[in-house]
């Protein structure tokens, strides 16, 4: 009598299997450390924070652990006044810096389509503020933006008479912070258009040319139509990208004057710095709630205007 080893008995047991069944035992055995990894660092973490959202956790008073108070850490947000206000600016600095980057990026693009000397090189120029740091752009802006000593004020001052406190001026220091979003992520934008707007054929420009249509023509009934998919998916990516946005608006008006330009990650991230853990895992439940809405509109748009190029 012979006696089989585990090690033969498992190998008999997957030779005992058909070709269909060793091959989803072989994609479980591969996907299984990919799918553990993202558990650990993705599932885990949300499930958690979303167990924080219905507690008060601050580790320097709740010595026993998290207290359970079901929907009161939702309740206070709607009384708390620097919650309201950076929302309110997270919506307006996402709708308002995304609805320009599309547009600029989508002129950029027509631009650096054209067919003129030293195209190259146009095209490595606009890139720039796309491949500066969101800090080293942030800092030279706010040095830029400063009412004493920044270029921007002195410019604005002796060219055109204008006196404008950017960065002490709530609503200024509003516009200053969109706008550098606007300077830094247009050449992603019209990079991405331009890739879109070279798979277009030029045959539609000629037929449209031959039945007498203009420019203004051609964009709004062949360009736009032609490259809404696109469109739609680089809106919704800068959409999500930029309701998490912190870095910029902390570190060139820190959030202010007073609450003005605070956003929703910088919310979070002072009630965490504040071991509010509870409290800030609630915000950051609304903020995912949010991006999951975007991003169900977008796939519902882009499902809807799909184009084939």
């Amino acid at each position: 009598m012979t006696l089989r080893s585990p090690a033969n008995r498992r190998h008999g047991l997957f030779a005992q299997l058909t070709l269909q069944q060793r091959f989803y035992v072989v994609a479980i055995v591969l996907l299984l450390p990919a799918v553990m990894l993202r558990t650990f660092t993705a599932f885990y973490p949300f499930l958690q924070t979303a167990y924080l959202s219905f507690h008060r956790y601050n580790p320097a008073f709740d010595h026993n652990g998290p207290v359970f108070v079901g929907l009161g850490n939702f309740q206070r947000m709607g009384a708390d006044p620097v919650v309201q206000a950076s929302i309110s600016f997270t919506i307006l600095f996402v709708v308002g810096a995304t609805f320009a980057q599309l547009t600029l990026g989508l002129a950029v693009a027509h631009l650096l389509n054209a067919s003129f000397r030293l195209r190259f090189l146009s095209r490595a120029l606009v890139l720039i503020p796309w491949a500066v740091p969101m800090a080293v752009a942030a800092l030279g802006f706010r040095w830029m933006f400063d009412d004493q000593f920044g270029i921007i004020p002195d410019l604005l001052r002796t060219l055109a008479g204008i006196e404008m406190r950017w960065l002490i001026d709530p609503n200024n220091a509003k516009l200053a912070v969109i706008a550098v979003a606007i300077w830094k992520s247009t050449p992603f934008v019209a990079l991405v258009l331009l890739a879109g707007l070279q798979g277009i054929g030029r045959d539609l420009y000629e037929a449209a040319r031959v039945d007498g249509a203009n420019a203004w023509t051609s964009l709004f009934y062949i360009t736009i139509p032609m490259l809404l998919p696109i469109l739609i998916t680089t809106g919704m990516f800068m959409i999500v990208w930029q309701l998490a946005v912190f870095d910029l608006p902390f570190l060139m008006t820190g959030g202010g004057p007073g609450f003005s330009t605070t956003v929703i990650a910088q919310k979070i991230y002072l009630e965490s710095n504040s071991l509010n853990y509870g409290y800030a895992a609630s915000i950051s439940m609304v903020l995912v709630g949010i991006v999951a809405v975007v991003g169900v509109i977008g796939l519902t748009l882009f499902r809807r205007f799909d184009v084939s190029i």
